[in-house]
């Protein structure tokens, strides 16, 4: 401190459990991304044909351990023992918002607490380090040379070359060590927590690492990957024209792209994507934001699929992925530990990719539109009932909820275009290109779109719309939009209500007015009759149920936490499963189409049968 100094500065009163602190809060997970990360970055300032990047087992004592490899400038021992030091780095300058210098030390060392081995090549030379935990303690663990004395940095040039690396060329090294001697580093990277799979690594590289530095090769060595022989990592973009369909990407006003890409059903494996075709990874759709070549909040799976309807996908999920890219300079800055993306301003939220569901519902291409319509199940016209149901909300007085404006809050949206708007050329503030890399077609106008000018009626001004109701038939449409065991799921962002036509309260209502008309002259159409009222019985309770929860916005009682409960699949499952009031309906409009009465003496419903069909 200098002796002109206004401050008195802070000190560290506990520097080991500070230490401690800083590494054992980070989450695990973060390991491979800040190791990947380095040797990325090293490999980019190496030579334009030896940039590359090598992930390889190595046997150490008869046990694998991971080892993370690459070319670029080398570190000598004074840098490399500066190197391990908290909130230090070589070569980078050091800011709040990029370079924090501790990432890999403090991701690797919780996993790493037996070690982890850095080696580093310069000027023909290769030091070494270990970073342990030993005594409770972080640090740089001490080694007597022959002659009795103590060395946290050795130089091991020698070694190295009868282990057979080449020392002509700088390069650096970290050999992940794990919490165990006997810890097997690439397949248990976390000591059992989390477990992980074979193919791990490529994994999370493929989820993480949206786009590599130019000209930088990763190698995935055999051993670290799920096929035989080595094979190079490619991230997303760098796979599009070889696997993907179909592909594009729209730049908004504000700059944001949105990638829509469309991975084709694999004919060869059920239940594949095409793209999973010599891949070393995952070949799952995603949804995610993508920040500065690297991808946040990503979803995948039944994690995406079940809210894909938000983002104007309700069909085709498990074949499209989307990716909302921010510029560079976006109000965005990453968390601590680089696990997520928060806004700069306000509260500081965490950026999400349903932030953007918006947008990308209104920046769909024409392709992606009819895509998504010819991935969508036939069935029976429900309109009628989504009349009633937009009776009674009219009837209620359900208003939309208007959207919440946060003075200087972050501006992620653009104004969406009417549905039946044709693009406009450079003006319309949208530019679009395809797989080929041309501008792609303009939307089509639809004369369903109100012209210029128009507004709706005064009768349904601000007025909440009744639920668009779509039917599930297929497991795997129940199962992709997590319906499973469940009545529905009801998307308030789209209006869309997903009913689950395999949920048992359908079975059960069937089976009992089938047993009630067996007497019908005509058995076929009865069952036929008997199957449709029993679908449209769940459809009807389940969008009343849908109808009287949105209802419950005008009560000051109920907040938005209450409201999404009401609407939860499994408050929609109990009015489903309730279907003993819907009986009598169906009963009356059985009769009159069949002309026969049901099965009884008095046509009245029967208690023990009811309990006889609930224990079903």
């Amino acid at each position: 401190m200098t002796s002109h100094s206004a401050v008195a500065p802070l000190k560290v009163g506990d520097q080991d459990f500070l230490v401690a602190s800083m590494i054992e809060r980070c989450p695990r997970a973060m390991m491979l991304r800040e190791l990947a990360m380095n040797a990325l970055e090293a490999a980019r300032h190496a030579p334009e044909d030896r940039r590359l990047v090598e992930i390889r087992p190595y046997e150490r004592d008869g046990v694998s351990k991971l080892v993370i490899w690459n070319t670029g400038p080398g570190m000598n021992s004074l840098e490399l023992h500066h190197m391990c030091d908290i909130a230090a780095s070589i070569g980078k300058e050091k800011s709040l918002t990029g370079n924090f210098g501790m990432g890999a030390k403090v991701a690797s060392l919780p996993s790493n607490q037996h070690g982890m081995r850095y080696r580093s090549c310069k000027n023909g030379r290769v030091s070494e380090v270990i970073l342990c935990k030993r005594e409770g303690a972080y640090g740089r663990l001490r080694r007597k040379d022959e002659d009795g004395e103590v060395h946290e940095v050795v130089d091991v040039t020698d070694t190295a070359v009868l282990e057979g690396y080449d020392t002509s060329s700088d390069w650096t090294e970290v050999m992940l060590l794990g919490n165990r001697p006997d810890q097997d580093t690439v397949r248990d990277p976390y000591d059992g927590d989390p477990v992980q799979d074979t193919q791990w690594i490529a994994t999370y590289l493929y989820h993480r690492f949206y786009r590599l530095p130019p000209g930088v090769r990763v190698v995935l060595k055999k051993g670290t990957n799920k096929l035989d022989g080595n094979r190079a990592f490619e991230p997303i973009p760098a796979r599009l024209e070889r696997h993907f369909e179909k592909y594009e990407t729209v730049i908004t006003d504000s700059g944001i792209k949105i990638h829509y890409l469309y991975d084709a059903p694999y004919d060869k494996a059920m239940g594949h994507n095409r793209s999973i075709s010599g891949a070393i990874a995952s070949a799952v759709s995603t949804c995610a934001v993508v920040y500065r070549d690297e991808m946040y909040d990503v979803g995948k799976g039944r994690g995406w699929t079940q809210n894909a309807p938000i983002f104007g996908i309700p069909f085709g999920a498990r074949h499209i992925s989307v990716h909302v890219e921010l510029a560079d300079d976006a109000s965005v800055i990453s968390e601590g530990y680089r696990q997520f993306l928060r806004y700069a301003g306000g509260e500081q939220d965490q950026v999400l990719t349903k932030d953007f569901a918006e947008i990308v519902r209104d920046h769909r291409p024409p392709w992606l539109l009819e895509l998504i319509r010819s991935f969508a199940p036939e069935s029976a016209s429900s309109d009628d009932i989504r009349d009633e149901l937009q009776t009674l909300l009219n009837e209620l007085q359900v208003q939309r909820t208007s959207p919440r404006v946060i003075v200087n809050g972050p501006l992620l949206a653009d104004h969406g275009k009417a549905p039946g708007a044709e693009s406009g050329g450079p003006g319309a503030g949208v530019s679009r290109s395809n797989g080929a890399g041309e501008p792609a077609g303009h939307k089509p106008t639809d004369l369903t779109a109100m012209p210029t000018g128009a507004k709706r009626a005064e009768l349904f001004a601000n007025m909440e719309r009744a639920p668009e109701i779509i039917p599930l038939y297929e497991d795997a449409e129940i199962d992709e939009k997590g319906v499973k065991g469940r009545a529905a799921r009801y998307y308030i962002d789209t209006g869309q209500l997903f009913i689950n036509m395999k949920y048992p309260a359908v079975e059960k209502m069937r089976a009992l007015l089938e047993s009630e008309y067996a007497s019908a002259a005509d058995i076929d159409s009865m069952r036929i009759l008997v199957q449709q009222y029993a679908e449209r019985s769940i459809m009807l309770r389940v969008g009343r149920a849908v109808v009287y929860a949105l209802a419950k916005q005008l009560m000051k009682e109920w907040d938005s936490v209450a409201v999404e409960r009401a609407l939860s699949p499994e408050s929609l499952s109990v009015a489903a499963d309730d279907y003993h009031d819907s009986l009598q309906t169906s009963r009356r409009a059985l009769g009159a189409r069949l002309r026969v009465s049901k099965s009884g003496a008095d046509g009245e419903y029967s208690a023990a049968q009811e309990c006889q069909h609930l224990g079903a």
